[in-house]
């Protein structure tokens, strides 16, 4: 495994690094690392992580378990946070990146945390039907990103308006007919603007 690409924060994180930690769609804790969609062929997990690796951030991943919960795993995800925090790293050089279920973990890291300065990406994450829990408010900078030919109900919007804790926030439609499965690779057209955004707080 490439040594920018950990399971775990490191024990002295680096102050002057780039820290993204990638959460990843269900269909990896359902059938493995690299697992295959019928409808969008391969999700390939390891190669997002290299790709985002490869663009200078220290990447913190690992693929969760079946059945993992979505409050426990956030308050993990949280406590790595805290941890980078805790070593020096400053909040705008953290990157929390959620795809799908993992936005779903992603937006309640955010609401456990409530910084100003992290960032969070959602990777056709911002389920509407997460809006039924009416404490679940987003805080830090925000990026959504998702395709418009995506099946499932995504509202950034809605999100957007009932957080007042945001600070920049964005949110991006692509016209690329792939649906769910824009998440499934490393795609620069996801992957730019999220480099640009990150570039130009």
């Amino acid at each position: 495994m490439n040594a920018s690409i950990l399971q775990h924060v490191p024990d002295r994180p680096d102050p002057s690094g780039s820290y993204l930690l990638y959460l990843h769609g269900l269909i990896v804790e359902e059938a493995g690392i690299r697992p295959k969609s019928e409808e969008h062929g391969y999700y390939e997990y390891q190669l997002i992580l290299e790709e985002l690796a490869g663009e200078g951030f220290t990447v913190i991943s690992e693929a969760r378990e079946k059945g993992t919960r979505v409050k426990p795993y956030a308050e993990k995800t949280a406590s790595q946070v805290r941890a980078l925090l805790a070593g020096g790293v400053p909040q705008a050089a953290i990157t929390v990146v959620g795809a799908s279920k993992g936005g779903i973990i992603a937006a309640y890291v955010s609401n456990l945390l409530r910084e100003n300065e992290l960032n969070y990406v959602f990777l056709s994450g911002l389920f509407e039907k997460c809006l039924q829990d009416e404490e679940l408010r987003l805080y830090g900078n925000v990026l959504s990103i998702h395709d418009r030919s995506d099946t499932l109900a995504i509202t950034p919007a809605l999100y957007f308006q009932r957080s007042a804790g945001l600070g920049s926030f964005r949110e991006i439609v692509l016209d690329l007919g792939l649906g769910h499965g824009l998440i499934y690779q490393p795609r620069r057209e996801w992957i730019d603007p999220m480099l640009q955004w990150l570039a130009g707080k």
